[in-house]
């Protein structure tokens, strides 16, 4: 439960910590871009606010000119009593208005540098410089603006013809049209200006020099802050989808939505934030410009608030952004992408319609529908290719498709063929391999496969009659053993009895002999049925193989020199260790000698090697055979089959069924070999290390 809670509150701290950056990141973009203009700029009058502020106060200049030559017309008026009483009022007050602007425009309250001449530059009817001070040198940049009095109107014809920076030419229009009094105005800031004077040109100057200092930390803040968000937002995109405690890929709310109208509704939005983001850097922009709107503490304020809501703005277009990456991320996890789309989804039900109708034609249909399609494809491709050699390409393009497809087809029906011979030769577990072959030859390669089915019954059935024939002869061997010992018994009575008849003794041996052999019979009975079913108890442990055949070859020495059986073996230095039982191996061994005991030819030689290497022991007992081995190797391995088939020895055909089953329940391997006469037998077994 904790563990579910720090992974709770580390995902909560990321998206925090995402949205933070962000909105840092926005701030800090914008503080960037409208502080760009300073660092770009060589001169702080190359600025907007400058070139804002000048125009401004030269508009200025001219409606007071404007009103001075009105306030002369209506004193002039005053004094000759053309007027009203009411026109005093009016003079008063425009005596205020030019007072006003007399004082704006004085050379103690502003930078603002002017001249106002007439157009032939002759008469100066005002200016603000000193009296040995010129005009170009006491500003950077002069200007120039052409208007015409009385009439106030300002001829905008002259303020298009002349050219910034440039003085009136001599013979223009200034000169040659008749006009009341034509004026021009000379204006400018100097480059170099300090805080001794306090208007809105110390006011850009000032602001000039900050904004190429933040500049730096702006755009550091904008970068670090944005490295800061990419990483949130790569953790949070890495641990979407997990939960602590959860195995596999944890869905929420947004993956039970559609992605394509998730994905329209959060592009959307973005959109609609980024617009309302640029709307307003841009409002900012075109504000920062205005330098009065700086001046103002309340405006100044309501920029500041601006730049903070360009950066929720961003912020918020962050956060749909991660939105969207994240549910995009879940759903690759989980694999659910394609189901979660509703496009996927439609396409997918009509291509899978479309198939289905398709695929449940007739192969005849589907040849025949085919074959149309390509002809009246083909010839309307050869019909336009004669005018257009795109066309003709596209018809090579397509007799190279249908040779591909007809080769893909051709290839899936030998594989089909060679699967069905490989079938035919026996091998019914043998499976066609289906992938990547056309749809009808898949079909008939499936049907193929499934005949392993059938033949499975067709095993079980078998396993099945195994199995009743072994437990069959369990019980009858189990049923025989209690009449064969009472046989034993009677037998061994009657030989500690004294006989005088030696008919009588020669019978009693006989019967000896033969109850002795039907024991063996049955015992060899059970244990090969046990054997084969697999009910024997196996106890592996590490066993000294050397050690086992040394004792082995100490108790059949005796029988096989009987036999005149020369016993030649050849042992690897040191313990051999197998991983065996050692009862079930002492008996796989045994069967072995007792079978050279039997069936090899008087005078021969019998060979046993034991070999070990590569994890394994091998032994083999090799001897020749005293009847012709017209047997199969694999047919003497089954039960009651002997070498000999005249039965005249006491073998009962069970040994080497016997040894082939325990070798097996020990993880060992079984085998014979017969050359001619030559009797090989070979088990394997994995070594003890």
């Amino acid at each position: 439960m904790k563990r579910l809670q720090s992974n709770t509150a580390a995902k909560v701290c990321a998206v925090l910590i995402l949205l933070a950056a962000a909105f840092g990141t926005g701030v800090f973009g914008v503080r960037a871009v409208l502080s760009f203009g300073s660092v770009a700029d060589s001169s702080w009058q190359d600025s907007s606010r400058y070139y804002n502020a000048v125009d401004d106060r030269q508009w200025e200049l001219v409606a007071g000119i404007r009103l001075s030559q009105q306030l002369e017309q209506l004193e002039k008026q005053i004094e000759e009593g053309t007027v009203g009483p009411l026109a005093y009022a009016d003079v008063e007050a425009m005596r205020e208005e030019r007072a006003l602007v007399e004082e704006r425009f004085s050379r103690q309250n502003t930078w603002f540098r002017f001249r106002v001449l007439t157009d032939n530059g002759q008469t100066l009817l005002g200016t603000n410089l000193n009296d040995d001070e010129a005009m170009a040198r006491a500003v950077q940049n002069v200007r120039y603006f052409a208007f015409e009095l009385p009439d106030g109107s300002i001829d905008e014809d002259h303020d298009m013809d002349l050219k910034e920076g440039s003085p009136p030419a001599a013979g223009s229009d200034l000169e040659t049209e008749a006009a009341p009094l034509k004026l021009v105005l000379e204006y400018g800031v100097p480059e170099t200006i300090d805080d001794s004077i306090e208007d809105e040109f110390s006011q850009i100057w000032r602001i000039w020099n900050i904004d190429r200092v933040a500049f730096d930390q702006y755009l550091t803040g904008f970068l670090s802050l944005g490295a800061l968000t990419l990483l949130a937002l790569v953790w949070a995109l890495w641990t979407a989808g997990h939960r602590a405690g959860t195995e596999g890929t944890v869905t929420t709310w947004q993956e039970r939505i559609f992605f394509d109208l998730y994905a329209a509704a959060m592009i959307a939005a973005v959109v609609c934030l980024a617009a309302c983001f640029i709307w307003t850097a841009e409002q900012l922009y075109w504000g920062a410009a205005n330098v009065y709107s700086i001046m103002n503490q309340d405006l100044n304020a309501f920029y500041k608030l601006g730049v903070m809501g360009a950066g929720a703005f961003f912020a918020a277009g962050v956060g749909c952004a991660a939105l969207l990456l994240r549910t995009l991320a879940v759903r690759l996890k989980a694999g659910c992408l394609g189901r979660t789309t509703l496009l996927c989804r439609v396409v997918t039900w009509m291509v899978l319609t479309i198939h289905d109708f398709l695929r449940f034609l007739p192969f005849t249909w589907k040849l025949v529908l085919g074959f149309g399609a390509y002809v009246i494809f083909s010839f309307w491709l050869i019909s336009v290719g004669r005018y257009d050699g795109v066309f003709m390409l596209m018809y090579f393009c397509l007799q190279l498709v249908l040779l591909l497809f007809l080769s893909w087809w051709a290839y899936g029906y030998y594989r089909l063929r060679q699967g069905t011979k490989t079938i035919a030769g026996g091998d019914l577990e043998h499976q066609i391999d289906t992938r990547h072959m056309p749809y009808d030859l898949r079909l008939q390669a499936e049907d193929l496969n499934n005949i392993s089915v059938g033949l499975a019954g067709a095993v079980d059935e078998k396993m099945k009659s195994e199995r009743f024939k072994a437990e069959l002869i369990t019980n009858v061997s189990h049923d025989l053993k209690t009449p064969l010992t009472s046989i034993i018994n009677y037998v061994n009575l009657l030989r500690s009895t004294e006989q005088t008849d030696p008919k009588a003794v020669e019978y009693i041996e006989v019967l000896d002999r033969k109850s002795q052999r039907l024991k063996k019979l049955t015992e060899d009975l059970v244990e090969a049925s046990k054997a084969s079913t697999g009910v024997l108890s196996v106890v592996r442990e590490k066993i000294g193989m050397a050690q086992l055949i040394d004792q082995a070859l100490a108790e059949w020495e005796e029988k096989l020199t009987d036999r005149a059986l020369t016993l030649v073996t050849a042992l690897p230095e040191g313990e051999t260790w197998v991983y065996a039982d050692g009862r079930h191996l002492w008996r796989v061994i045994d069967n072995l000698l007792s079978n050279c005991a039997k069936y090899a030819m008087e005078g021969t030689r019998v060979y046993l090697d034991l070999e070990r290497g590569k994890g394994q022991v091998v032994l083999s007992v090799k001897n020749i055979s005293r009847e012709p081995l017209n047997v199969p190797a694999e047919r003497l391995m089954e039960r009651f089959v002997r070498g000999e088939e005249s039965r005249t020895t006491e073998g009962s055909g069970l040994g080497l069924s016997i040894a082939r089953s325990l070798t097996e329940l020990q993880g060992g391997a079984f085998s014979l070999a017969v050359d001619g006469d030559l009797f090989k037998a070979i088990v394997t077994l994995p070594q003890a290390n």
